[in-house]
Protein backbone atom coordinates (compact mmCIF):
# COMPACT_ATOMS: atom_id res chain seq x y z
CA UNK A 1 0.00 0.00 0.00
CA UNK A 2 1.44 3.38 -0.95
CA UNK A 3 1.32 6.47 1.19
CA UNK A 4 -1.13 8.15 -1.27
CA UNK A 5 -3.58 5.25 -1.20
CA UNK A 6 -3.64 5.26 2.62
CA UNK A 7 -4.45 8.99 2.73
CA UNK A 8 -7.41 8.85 0.35
CA UNK A 9 -10.74 7.63 1.62
CA UNK A 10 -12.34 4.89 -0.47
CA UNK A 11 -14.75 6.10 -3.11
CA UNK A 12 -18.44 5.69 -2.56
CA UNK A 13 -20.72 3.58 -4.74
CA UNK A 14 -22.17 6.82 -6.17
CA UNK A 15 -18.70 8.11 -7.05
CA UNK A 16 -17.80 4.76 -8.62
CA UNK A 17 -21.01 4.86 -10.67
CA UNK A 18 -20.25 8.43 -11.81
CA UNK A 19 -16.73 7.41 -12.80
CA UNK A 20 -18.17 4.51 -14.80
CA UNK A 21 -20.68 6.84 -16.53
CA UNK A 22 -17.86 9.26 -17.37
CA UNK A 23 -15.79 6.37 -18.76
CA UNK A 24 -18.76 5.14 -20.80
CA UNK A 25 -19.30 8.67 -22.21
CA UNK A 26 -15.62 8.91 -23.10
CA UNK A 27 -15.72 5.55 -24.92
CA UNK A 28 -18.95 6.47 -26.76
CA UNK A 29 -17.43 9.81 -27.78
CA UNK A 30 -14.27 8.11 -29.02
CA UNK A 31 -16.33 5.67 -31.11
CA UNK A 32 -18.35 8.53 -32.60
CA UNK A 33 -15.18 10.36 -33.57
CA UNK A 34 -13.84 7.19 -35.22
CA UNK A 35 -17.11 6.92 -37.17
CA UNK A 36 -16.84 10.59 -38.15
CA UNK A 37 -13.33 10.01 -39.50
CA UNK A 38 -14.60 7.03 -41.51
CA UNK A 39 -17.54 9.09 -42.77
CA UNK A 40 -15.20 11.91 -43.84
CA UNK A 41 -13.04 9.42 -45.73
CA UNK A 42 -16.07 7.92 -47.49
CA UNK A 43 -17.35 11.41 -48.38
CA UNK A 44 -14.00 12.33 -49.93
CA UNK A 45 -13.92 9.10 -51.95
CA UNK A 46 -17.51 9.72 -53.02
CA UNK A 47 -16.67 13.27 -54.07
CA UNK A 48 -13.87 12.04 -56.32
CA UNK A 49 -16.07 9.28 -57.73
CA UNK A 50 -18.88 11.78 -58.46
CA UNK A 51 -16.42 14.08 -60.22
CA UNK A 52 -15.28 11.17 -62.38
CA UNK A 53 -18.88 10.13 -63.05
CA UNK A 54 -19.75 13.68 -64.10
CA UNK A 55 -16.88 13.62 -66.61
CA UNK A 56 -18.03 10.20 -67.88
CA UNK A 57 -21.57 11.54 -68.19
CA UNK A 58 -20.40 14.56 -70.19
CA UNK A 59 -18.51 12.25 -72.54
CA UNK A 60 -21.52 9.93 -72.85
CA UNK A 61 -23.84 12.86 -73.60
CA UNK A 62 -21.45 14.05 -76.29
CA UNK A 63 -21.18 10.53 -77.71
CA UNK A 64 -24.95 9.97 -77.73
CA UNK A 65 -25.52 13.36 -79.40
CA UNK A 66 -23.43 12.45 -82.43
CA UNK A 67 -25.40 11.86 -85.60
CA UNK A 68 -23.91 8.39 -86.01
CA UNK A 69 -24.46 7.37 -82.37
CA UNK A 70 -25.73 3.85 -82.10
CA UNK A 71 -27.42 1.90 -79.35
CA UNK A 72 -24.08 1.37 -77.58
CA UNK A 73 -23.67 5.13 -77.13
CA UNK A 74 -27.18 5.45 -75.71
CA UNK A 75 -26.61 2.47 -73.42
CA UNK A 76 -23.41 4.09 -72.19
CA UNK A 77 -25.34 7.29 -71.51
CA UNK A 78 -27.89 5.36 -69.44
CA UNK A 79 -25.10 3.64 -67.47
CA UNK A 80 -23.41 6.99 -66.79
CA UNK A 81 -26.69 8.53 -65.61
CA UNK A 82 -27.39 5.56 -63.33
CA UNK A 83 -23.86 5.58 -61.89
CA UNK A 84 -23.99 9.29 -61.14
CA UNK A 85 -27.41 8.98 -59.49
CA UNK A 86 -26.15 6.07 -57.37
CA UNK A 87 -23.19 8.17 -56.24
CA UNK A 88 -25.44 11.14 -55.49
CA UNK A 89 -27.69 8.91 -53.39
CA UNK A 90 -24.67 7.60 -51.51
CA UNK A 91 -23.59 11.20 -50.94
CA UNK A 92 -27.02 12.06 -49.48
CA UNK A 93 -26.79 9.02 -47.19
CA UNK A 94 -23.30 9.98 -46.03
CA UNK A 95 -24.39 13.57 -45.33
CA UNK A 96 -27.39 12.33 -43.31
CA UNK A 97 -25.12 9.95 -41.40
CA UNK A 98 -22.69 12.77 -40.68
CA UNK A 99 -25.53 14.97 -39.39
CA UNK A 100 -26.61 12.15 -37.08
CA UNK A 101 -23.02 11.71 -35.87
CA UNK A 102 -22.68 15.46 -35.26
CA UNK A 103 -25.94 15.51 -33.27
CA UNK A 104 -24.90 12.45 -31.26
CA UNK A 105 -21.54 14.01 -30.44
CA UNK A 106 -23.23 17.23 -29.29
CA UNK A 107 -25.53 15.20 -27.05
CA UNK A 108 -22.54 13.50 -25.45
CA UNK A 109 -20.58 16.74 -25.14
CA UNK A 110 -23.55 18.64 -23.70
CA UNK A 111 -24.50 15.85 -21.31
CA UNK A 112 -23.67 16.08 -17.63
CA UNK A 113 -20.00 15.70 -16.82
CA UNK A 114 -18.46 14.42 -13.66
CA UNK A 115 -19.29 16.72 -10.78
CA UNK A 116 -22.05 18.66 -12.59
CA UNK A 117 -24.56 17.66 -9.96
CA UNK A 118 -22.28 19.12 -7.29
CA UNK A 119 -21.64 22.39 -9.16
CA UNK A 120 -25.34 22.92 -9.79
CA UNK A 121 -26.12 22.59 -6.10
CA UNK A 122 -27.99 19.30 -6.41
CA UNK A 123 -26.91 16.42 -4.27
Amino acid sequence: MTKDSRCRPPITAEEAAELQRARDRMIARDRLIDEMVDNNEMQIKNEYARAGAEIELACAVRGAARADAGSDAHAELERAIARLEMLREEHRRLVAEREWLDTSLLEIDNGPSSGDHQRSGHA
